[in-house]
């Protein structure tokens, strides 16, 4: 009876082993279960992040949306400023060129005209000056008119001008020198312009 007491039955051996392998299935699945949530965790934390990215990246791509927009509005408004411009710059050529066809026309008009008037009716004669002062020019009005004229020199060297308004009654002469403030020599061009006549030219010899 002793030694029947001493040994352990199949039975408790048998609860025994039950026991460990339960004990070591609970360790297992919470082993398992730990690392199912840590894994599942990390998912979600990658999720999360990923989520935010696609925020990132969708903010993005609006704000790119939005610039490409306002770039293709600005390119279309320069594109209208543009036509416009070329428009206005079409339209000042053409008035350009209106106006100039027409000042070539005013232009060749006045030169007919000009070419159908006579010349200015005096007769220009140079001589020396009694003071010794450059030369006297005398002034003949070859016409049965009062001329009202207006007399121009110019000495082509020293580029100086000198200008002077004369009246000659008809058939008279005036003379104009040193006295007048003009001292004519060699080389001098002299204008005379009245109204109704063609300008006469005259260079000193």
């Amino acid at each position: 009876m002793r030694a029947n007491s001493s040994q352990k039955s199949p039975l408790s051996i048998i609860l025994i082993i039950a026991v460990v392998l339960l004990t070591i299935s609970t360790v297992t699945f919470g082993v398992l279960y730990a690392q199912a949530s840590y894994e599942i965790d990390t998912q979600k934390a990658a999720m999360v992040a990923l989520q935010a990215n696609i925020a990132t990246e969708a903010s993005h791509a609006a704000e790119l949306t939005s610039n490409l927009t306002a770039a293709r509005t600005n390119a279309q408004i320069l594109a209208i400023q543009s036509a416009q411009l070329a428009s206005e710059v079409k339209n000042k050529q053409q008035d350009l060129a209106a106006a100039t066809a027409k000042a070539e026309s005013t232009q060749e008009q006045l030169e007919q005209e000009k070419a159908r008037l006579p010349a200015v009716p005096v007769r220009i004669q140079m001589r020396p000056s009694a003071m010794g002062r450059g030369l006297v020019a005398m002034f003949t009005n070859t016409s049965a008119r009062h001329l009202s004229l207006l007399m121009e020199s110019r000495n082509p060297t020293t580029e100086a001008t000198k200008q002077l308004s004369l009246q000659v009654a008809p058939g008279l002469k005036v003379e104009i020198g040193y006295r007048e403030g003009v001292q004519f020599a060699s080389g001098d061009e002299v204008v005379l312009r009245s109204g109704g006549y063609e300008d006469l030219r005259y260079t000193v010899q």
